[in-house]
């Protein structure tokens, strides 16, 4: 009636006709081509080709969405036992017709990656702890942007025994490969108390390895030191404390991805420039001709042009005034072309004592702003002098030394409210 076959062969699930496609006709290498890697390649050596084209291939680092997709739906199906397996036998086809289809690709890159979070899956292989490195860098470093290399030391997994320690390991018979002992210990006349911890045998790996089969690189240590060069980006304009993650670079451990490193940049302290965010502060010493009249001078700035800085026709810069130079501040951080501003805290130093004449002060009179101060004497005349401490009166009589105490106590808060009042009435 149908003309021979199942109809509903694909409505279940299953292949139109109700068998297997042909494994002789199927192509099984695509998925090892995208990894580059050999068919007869380890899973371990199929993550690190996947971690490898991951973080080039991402989005985020301007890669192909839909190369990035391929390559994570290859890494998923050959790190999985099951799927691969099935893979080699009927392909691709197989796959998405008997296990219905592929997991997001952020949701494998995330797995592989050793992430978790964000309504994501948890399964998959455990990461090895995030390592810190705090590199000092200057505020022109920051101004201009940068790169800093760092050499780092870390664990790999032994490429030569593929993390095991050698060709031959064992269960270890004292903690029966959990890696973890129970310990009974005596506190006092029959007490008792218990604990777990590592097993001291196989150092908490429930596994060992045997003497004679032990892995001549790494000893049997299952990892080996590692020396890396890693360059680091300094983004113009960004913030003291940025931390910058670099995926995978930290120690790996059997069974484990490898973790982040973590680049802490601190800024250093600048001997002219204060920074505050996207805008610098300066202090700037004036005298008081210039903060009348107008002030010119130049500055050095962080990439190492000379910058003019004046005042406007007419101003007048008091004590404590701060001026703004707009635009002469910080880049923003992935905006280089906008900048903050410059402040200018002014201090004015005044003149010294006797400078002018008479005729000078005569002068000033008439051309500063405010009424003269000049007053006809009408009694006995008194002169300031620069103060010192030596200015000071010492109280030597007897009847001040008697108070002298008493008034010290006034001024002193420690005291207060530790006097008994006498209560009586005055008359």
């Amino acid at each position: 009636m149908f003309g021979g076959g199942f109809p509903f062969g694909d409505f279940f699930g299953g292949h139109p006709g109700g068998g297997s496609p042909d494994p002789r006709e199927v192509d099984n290498e695509k998925y090892y081509k995208i990894l580059g890697v050999d068919k007869n390649a380890t899973t371990a050596e199929i993550k690190k080709a996947y971690r490898k084209l991951a973080i080039k291939k991402h989005p985020d680092k301007g890669g192909d969405p839909k190369e990035f997709q391929e390559i994570s739906e290859a890494a998923e199906v050959l790190t999985d036992e099951e799927k691969r397996k099935l893979y080699d036998k009927y392909g691709e086809k197989g796959i998405k017709e008997g296990m219905g289809g592929h997991d997001d690709p952020q949701d494998i890159f995330d797995l592989l990656m050793g992430r978790r979070g964000g309504g994501r899956r948890e399964e998959g292989p455990r990461k090895s702890p995030d390592a810190e490195f705090t590199i000092e860098v200057t505020l022109e470093e920051i101004y201009n942007g940068g790169s800093r290399k760092i050499a780092i030391n870390r664990d790999r997994c032994c490429s030569e025994c593929e993390g095991k320690g050698g060709s031959k390991v064992n269960e270890c018979n004292e903690c029966h490969g959990r890696g973890m002992v129970k310990r009974v210990t005596q506190i006092g006349p029959g007490m008792y108390s218990q604990s777990t911890g590592p097993c001291d045998k196989c150092r908490g790996k429930g596994k060992s390895v045997d003497p004679k089969h032990r892995c001549k690189k790494c000893k049997g240590n299952q990892v080996i030191k590692e020396k890396k060069v890693i360059e680091v980006t300094i983004d113009k304009g960004v913030p003291n404390g940025h931390k910058l993650n670099f995926h995978g670079e930290s120690d790996e451990q059997p069974g484990m991805l490898p973790g982040d490193l973590i680049v802490l940049l601190k800024e250093k302290k600048h001997p002219v420039f204060k920074r505050k965010k996207a805008d610098l502060i300066i202090e700037k010493k004036i005298n008081l001709k210039d903060a009348l009249t107008g002030f010119a001078f130049t500055i050095k700035h962080l990439d190492g042009s000379e910058k003019l800085i004046k005042a406007s026709p007419g101003e007048i810069v008091k004590p404590g005034d701060v001026k703004t130079v707009q635009e002469l501040g910080m880049p923003l951080m992935r905006t280089p072309f906008k900048f903050g501003n410059l402040f200018v805290y002014f201090e004015i130093e005044f003149p010294a004592p006797n400078t002018f004449s008479e005729s000078d002060l005569q002068e000033l009179r008439r051309v500063l702003p405010g009424e003269s101060m000049e007053i006809e004497p009408s009694g006995e005349v008194f002169s300031t002098i620069p103060f010192e401490k030596s200015h000071i009166t010492e109280n030597t009589t007897k009847i001040h030394s008697d108070y002298g105490d008493q008034e010290d106590d006034e001024d002193d808060p420690r005291m207060r409210g530790q006097r008994v009042q006498c209560s009586g009435t005055i008359f």
